[in-house]
């Protein structure tokens, strides 16, 4: 009996994985800048074969962050991506760390996921994590005599 009911969750378990999404959306977990400068969050939308996002339709990303971070843009289309073109667009949402200190950024993707004849919309969010440390002291001038 007890055979049966392990056997019964792993079929149920290897048909939930098969009806999993063929898609992916991955965010940078941490990235780490000094006060002033600049980085970027890599953003990117990875799909199955057979599936492709909507070039009919817009890619929208959304960038919400707590205060002491300045983007570029708070909000990237398509047009925005690093290959534009491509089946699965990718992002680098340029970010200048303001303030000192662990700062969260909201991240909202919005696509139309196509595969066959049909097209479904996805909506996604995500959290990234920018790490602001303090700039280090200018060394001292070691040439004056």
């Amino acid at each position: 009996m007890k055979r049966l009911a392990i056997l019964a969750l792993v079929i149920a378990t290897g048909a939930d994985a098969q009806r999993q999404p063929g898609w992916e959306v991955r965010v940078g977990d941490k990235v780490e800048l000094v006060t002033g400068a600049s980085g970027t969050i890599p953003i990117s939308i990875a799909v199955d074969r057979g599936l492709t996002v909507s070039r009919d339709a817009a890619v929208i990303v959304d960038l919400a962050p707590e205060p002491g971070l300045t983007f570029r843009k708070r909000r990237l289309g398509r047009s925005d991506a690093v290959d534009p073109e491509a089946d699965a667009p990718r992002f680098a949402a340029a970010v200048r760390g303001d303030q000192d200190g662990e700062h969260s950024v909201k991240v909202r993707v919005r696509f139309w996921l196509c595969g066959g004849k049909a097209c479904r919309p996805i909506d996604v969010r995500r959290t990234a994590v920018v790490s602001v440390a303090p700039a280090a002291p200018a060394p001292p001038d070691a040439g004056t005599d």
